[in-house]
């Protein structure tokens, strides 16, 4: 692959905390509360002091790592590449896309031996369906009765078919990231899983959010049929178009809907608009 072009001015790399916890599968939730989202409330608090000693850990260790893995010499790849969203619109065909950018980094040498880290540029996918309305695919997964998870990190991998995860990335595979070229259909760990698809009833109002099912979004946009996913690897530019279209998103106050004090519903059991912050819009590097 050519050399990708780069932005003018790039987020720095990781910290070593962020390393292991991507590494390890070790989240330091009230980090990625507050960190992530830069919203406060009482459900973050609660979720903070409920997770302080895993926030302990990871600091600790990375602290410990931060001066091998600073000086690692890992190998690294970067791909640029276009999300492409199809579908049919009363028998008719339309495409939305939104370009992204990920960068993979081998971390040797730490106190945990090899790891991984990477950093994703780019915001959600606006999805125009014309009359229909609009959907916005983020750069995020919701797994069943789960929390939401990376995606593209992981399905950048295995729709070029790395079987590995980016904390295991061999020489060969970041070769086969390199040269990577084409279109190929989404795979998301060789899965039928998708990202998260949502929609407002007021795209003025966040807490007007609703999550859609991508296969019954007719029940949501009568007349509109899902037909796919899919990643091209380009050198345009990369998207940065939503914060225009949704303001909102760039006020520092808390926008979506949170339990009140007193109650903390597992996640599992909350809608989405409970469990989305502003930064599951964008790439953890364009936050």
């Amino acid at each position: 692959m050519t050399a990708t072009p780069r932005d003018k001015n790039p987020t720095p790399p990781l910290s070593a905390v962020d390393a292991y916890s991507k590494s390890s599968g070790v989240q330091p939730r009230s980090k990625n509360r507050n960190a992530r989202s830069g919203e406060t409330g009482a459900d973050e608090a609660k979720a903070n002091r409920t997770n302080a000693m895993l926030t302990r850990r990871a600091a600790v260790i990375g602290a410990f790592a931060l001066p091998l893995a600073a000086c690692s010499g890992g190998e690294t790849a970067t791909v640029r590449f276009k999300v492409i969203a199809s579908a049919t619109v009363d028998g008719q065909p339309t495409e939305s896309s939104s370009v992204m950018e990920i960068t993979y980094s081998k971390v040797s040498h730490s106190l945990i031996g090899n790891s991984g880290a990477t950093r994703l540029y780019g915001e959600a996918l606006i999805f125009n369906l014309g009359r229909k309305g609009t959907v916005y695919i983020l750069p995020v997964e919701h797994p069943p009765h789960a929390s939401l998870d990376l995606v593209y990190e992981y399905a950048i991998l295995s729709t070029f078919g790395i079987r590995n995860s980016f904390g295991g990335l061999s020489s060969t595979d970041f070769d086969t990231l390199r040269n990577a070229k084409g279109r190929r259909t989404f795979n998301l760990r060789n899965t039928d899983r998708l990202p998260v698809f949502v929609a407002f009833s007021d795209e003025g109002n966040p807490k007007t959010i609703l999550e859609v099912n991508p296969r019954k979004i007719s029940e949501r946009f009568p007349g509109v049929r899902f037909t796919g996913i899919e990643i091209e690897i380009t050198d345009e530019p990369i998207t940065k178009q939503l914060r225009e279209r949704l303001p909102w998103l760039n006020t520092p106050k808390q926008v979506f809907d949170r339990d009140p004090p007193g109650k903390h519903r597992p996640e599992s059991e909350r809608p989405i608009g409970y469990l989305v912050t502003r930064a599951h819009f964008f790439g953890d590097g364009s936050r």
